[in-house]
């Protein structure tokens, strides 16, 4: 009887075993889906994730870059993917809470086909004046600008990015005329720049940083709610008097399709916490004048919900800017 009894246990046992190996997560490898060219910011930033991830998750974290359509192309491949686990997304802010507003026929819906896992980090915006023209602040800006309507310029590294918005935001908010010209990267804006093609411009800390340091070009403010530990001494927009700035800083996030179990996003959620918070980390994010935030599954989406609730009323109020 008892020889019976542990040769059904066996049975039992051995049946049980592979159900449990496919429960496991994760068990083969994940691919994470980057919807921007390989070498930048992003590519970099996420292959630190990646490679946090693939140690702690015991499986392969593989890189896959997907550009195309300001972003949204990748982000639709994962909006659209297995909610299994297995294809993640590593994305800015872009195709997230400004593609909305800015595209047509989007492919995806943010809130229905796409969940938080992890708010990695985030990197002011700047605004830049090449340092011929003779404006130190903000303040200033707006006296040039009163001063000569519709003839300083500034550049963004494109129509509908964040950069484009806040010289818009700003010219709105202030009562004043920039003239906009947008180019294809920060690399040839800065270049312009720098050239004197341009008066002004928006872009980020780390490309302009060189050309700062040699002082070609003055930083005026930063986005965001407080200075950024990379330019200490530069004030924000809002400690010069223009508020509602504080959305334009673009971060970055991990997200996974929508229907993704939740014993899986928050295994990963939590990982991706450990990994951003960590002091190697932290150290290799600030190369580009990122902060690290780390934000949980939880935190992120509220931040999302509390960012798209912001641009929306940021969109309402620039009814007529071109988009193409």
């Amino acid at each position: 009887m008892n020889r019976r009894l542990l040769m059904l246990l066996a049975v039992a046992l051995g049946a049980a075993a592979p159900a449990h190996a496919q429960s496991a997560y994760p068990n083969k490898p994940i691919r994470l889906i980057i919807p921007a060219s390989a070498g930048g910011p992003s590519d970099v930033v996420a292959r630190l994730v990646a490679e946090g991830l693939t140690k702690s998750l015991g499986q392969p974290v593989v890189v896959e870059n997907k550009p195309g359509a300001a972003q949204t192309l990748g982000t639709a491949q994962v909006a659209k993917a297995e909610p299994d686990g297995y294809t993640l997304l590593f994305t800015t802010s872009t195709p997230i809470v400004m593609a909305p507003f800015t595209r047509k026929n989007l492919p995806y819906d943010v809130k229905k086909d796409l969940i938080a896992v992890s708010h990695v980090g985030t990197t002011p915006l700047v605004l830049y004046a090449n340092s011929a023209v003779p404006v130190k602040s903000v303040k200033e800006l707006i006296a040039a600008a009163k001063a000569k309507p519709g003839e300083l310029s500034y550049g963004s590294y494109g129509n509908g990015s964040s950069a484009h918005l806040l010289g818009e935001y700003l010219s709105k908010q202030t009562g004043i005329k920039l003239i906009h010209v947008p180019y294809a990267g920060v690399s040839p804006q800065i270049t312009a720049l720098v050239g004197g093609q341009i008066q002004f411009a928006v872009a980020d800390i780390g490309v302009p940083a060189p050309f700062v340091k040699d002082g070609k070009l003055r930083p005026l403010a930063v986005t965001g709610s407080q200075r950024s530990a990379s330019l200490p001494e530069v004030p924000t927009f809002a400690e010069q008097g223009v508020a509602g700035m504080e959305p334009f800083s673009p971060w970055w996030g991990l997200f996974a399709p929508a229907g993704t179990p939740k014993a899986i996003v928050d295994k990963l959620s939590s990982e991706t916490v450990k990994i951003v918070k960590s002091t190697q980390f932290k150290a290799r994010f600030a190369v580009f004048g990122a902060d690290a935030t780390g934000l949980d599954s939880t935190a992120s989406t509220a931040a999302l919900n509390d960012e798209l609730s912001r641009w929306t009323k940021i969109f309402a109020a620039l009814p007529n800017i071109n988009f193409d």
